[in-house]
């Protein structure tokens, strides 16, 4: 139990430095998934290692989180900001109720959940600094006046 609360710890911990910055820098999604995959890896880890992942859990782990973390964290592969997205609206809430309905006690259950927001909270911070993309179409070009006159 000592060992589960301390590994829980280090992952916050680990979440922590990652928006303990004094100045954040715009990153790329891969910069983004370079600083949060290995906090991302070992929370989920820990969470396997700590039985959070049983039963129907297990298949969601499979067929879901895992597949939603190695879009981001697999080496080589390439990285989104809709992928990271995912991972932060999709997955990350599933890890959540997985750790809510889990049989971690209390206290566990809430550094998992703490450790987990302040990944969120590091990453939709990162996602938030980078320049923003315009989805509009251009306006057409101005058509000349002598070109409506003439019609």
């Amino acid at each position: 139990m000592k060992r589960k609360s301390m590994l829980l710890a280090a992952g916050l911990v680990a979440a922590v430095a990652l928006v303990g910055c004094k100045s954040l820098p715009t990153q790329t999604p891969a910069q983004i998934a370079a600083n949060i995959c290995p906090g991302v890896q070992s929370e989920i880890d820990l969470l396997k290692k700590s039985g959070v992942f049983t039963g129907g859990a297990q298949a969601t782990l499979t067929n879901q989180v895992q597949p939603d973390v190695d879009a981001v964290c697999t080496a080589g592969a390439t990285v989104t900001t809709l992928s990271i997205q995912k991972l932060v609206q999709a997955t990350f809430p599933v890890v959540l109720t997985a750790i809510a309905n889990s049989g971690l006690t209390d206290q566990q259950k809430l550094q998992a959940t703490v450790a987990v927001g302040v990944v969120v909270t590091g990453i939709n911070t990162a996602l938030s600094l980078q320049p923003a993309t315009s989805t509009t179409t251009p306006a057409p070009a101005p058509v000349a006046a002598s070109a409506v006159l003439a019609s």
